[in-house]
């Protein structure tokens, strides 16, 4: 058994068609069904129901195939450690931020850059739910996120720093020169809000439910950086945590006076995953950035 054969078996079994993942493994199809074949004879099992339009795995295959991606997860952690043991600062980072807290990114990500030229970043914005999805399958070093509202077993969290949902109007609201805001207090006025899916509409939703509130909303978005653009040029008032208008001179963040409104923005990593070194290094870094420090000393401008 080698471990080239089980990587074109994990293949095959995400895309369960042998062309589509030859075509992704940049070999013919026929090199493919044969290193399956070799595979299947040494197991004595066969991982595949075949027929003329797809595939499907076996029973056998369901249970063959988290081992198969735990050894070739576990070959490429030993590669990392040997490119670790040379100091050779180099490869891919990659880091999946939720949208709320981009603000808080910016000044690690140019210190890290300044530090390691020779490392590439990737950073993902996604939802929270969809980085999550992704850290699992090994797509993401860490994410940089408010903790989840609900238990991921398999996931440790490292706390940053503590928030809480406001909510966001520009300078000249109305509401601007409020201190504070129950959720009741917005029923009459124009709200646009975030899109179910993202980590402050989830917990807004909670705060409503258990409020027994529904504020309406004229506009729903997932992307934060639209939303605070009809913020900043309306009547409209919409509510994001905090951290998202932290420092922006356009804003006026008020307190939303709910009891439960704190969130964690923490580090998100999968449980016992080797740790590359450059991961190690941009968190230090994150860690001691003002971007982190002024939040940990106050929430609100």
């Amino acid at each position: 058994m080698e471990l080239r054969q089980l990587k074109y078996f994990v293949k095959s079994a995400e895309y369960l068609n042998f062309s589509e993942a030859a075509k992704h493994l940049y070999i013919t199809q026929s090199t493919l069904s044969q290193q399956i074949k070799q595979l299947e004879f040494e197991l004595g099992f066969s991982l595949f129901y075949r027929n003329s339009r797809c595939i499907e795995l076996t029973e056998a295959g369901e249970e063959f195939l988290p081992f198969a991606k735990r050894t070739i997860q576990d070959a490429e952690d030993g590669v990392q450690r040997l490119y670790d043991l040379r100091h050779v600062k180099a490869g891919t980072l990659r880091v999946g931020v939720t949208y709320s807290l981009n603000t808080v990114l910016t000044e690690g990500v140019l210190e890290f850059m300044k530090r390691f030229p020779d490392i590439k970043l990737e950073i993902c914005y996604k939802t929270v739910n969809e980085l999550l999805e992704l850290l699992r399958n090994n797509k993401l070093d860490f994410i940089l996120s408010y903790k989840p509202l609900v238990n991921v077993p398999e996931v440790e969290s490292t706390p940053l720093f503590e928030n809480a949902l406001a909510v966001v109007v520009n300078k000249e609201h109305t509401l601007a020169s409020c201190k504070k805001l129950k959720l009741s207090d917005l029923q009459n006025f124009q709200m646009v809000l975030p899109a179910t899916g993202l980590q402050a509409r989830m917990m807004l939703d909670r705060l409503m439910e258990k409020n027994e509130f529904k504020l309406q909303s004229h506009v729903e978005l997932n992307e934060t950086n639209i939303l605070l653009q009809l913020v900043a040029s309306s009547g409209y008032a919409t509510i994001l945590s905090s951290s998202a208008v932290f420092g922006d001179n356009r804003f006026k963040s008020i307190v939303l006076d709910e009891p439960g409104n704190v969130m964690e923005a923490s580090l998100l990593r999968l449980k016992g995953a080797y740790q590359k070194a450059a991961s190690k290094e941009f968190i230090a870094i994150l860690l001691d950035t003002d971007a982190v420090k002024r939040r940990l000393m106050n929430w609100f401008d």
